[in-house]
């Protein structure tokens, strides 16, 4: 716990120290929620693909460091369960595609500064580090496998690092000493997961939308 929190200040103090926010500093919180994540595949070799959403859990910790009366920056570290599920040419397989996302969000909140209620809107770009890749065939006795199995009919090799944008929106409750979060954002991947040979000619990026509630406390 003591080293995420120490990522999370570590990302909201980069040229947030001077400032500071709408009668409010800090705020360091847990949140969860649901993926509906998919992914965009560009294949010439196999034109008819079907690719359906995975749903999937995303949780983790957030610290938000004031800023100006309408700014904040907000960090985060989420474990998030990514993925599709594909259907080529009569045979379907769900890719499990688990992350470890850490973005930094550009917050803006919007109305009077003496409300408890308000609505908030956000972007920045965000990291994600693989945890792992599965393939889950349902053909047969419906086996699972790592991507790179060669046990599976086209075995994917896939990058350890993406790169993408998030673009969200949400309300944040004052409630005595804590606030309430809801949210939800569109989590764009821009890096080419496709870490294989094919790679110049087969793309494979990320996709999906999280919805999330989080609780934070006010450090000060």
């Amino acid at each position: 716990m003591r080293l995420l929190t120490s990522v999370l200040v570590a990302l909201c103090l980069v040229g947030l120290l001077p400032l500071k926010a709408r009668g409010q500093g800090s705020t360091l919180g847990l949140k969860g929620g649901v993926n509906v994540s998919s992914l965009s595949i560009d294949d010439p070799a196999r034109p008819d693909l079907q690719i359906e959403s995975r749903t999937g859990l995303v949780l983790g910790a957030f610290l938000e460091c004031g800023g100006e009366s309408w700014f904040a920056l907000q960090g985060e570290v989420n474990y998030s369960q990514n993925g599709a599920r594909v259907t080529d040419d009569g045979t379907a397989a769900e890719i499990e595609l688990d992350y470890i996302r850490v973005p930094v969000l550009v917050m803006a909140r919007l109305g009077p500064e003496d409300r408890t209620l308000y609505p908030i809107v956000y972007a920045g770009p965000q990291l994600a580090f693989e945890v792992r890749c599965r393939a889950r065939s349902d053909s047969g006795d419906a086996t699972e496998s790592d991507c790179d199995s060669e046990d599976l009919d086209y075995p994917l090799e896939t990058r350890n690092v993406e790169f993408g944008l998030v673009f969200g929106g949400g309300v944040e409750y004052l409630l005595g000493g804590f606030k309430v979060e809801l949210d939800a954002r569109y989590n764009l991947g821009l890096t080419n997961m496709n870490g294989g040979t094919n790679a110049s000619s087969v793309s494979l990026e990320n996709r999906g939308w999280s919805f999330t509630v989080g609780l934070g406390k006010l450090l000060d």
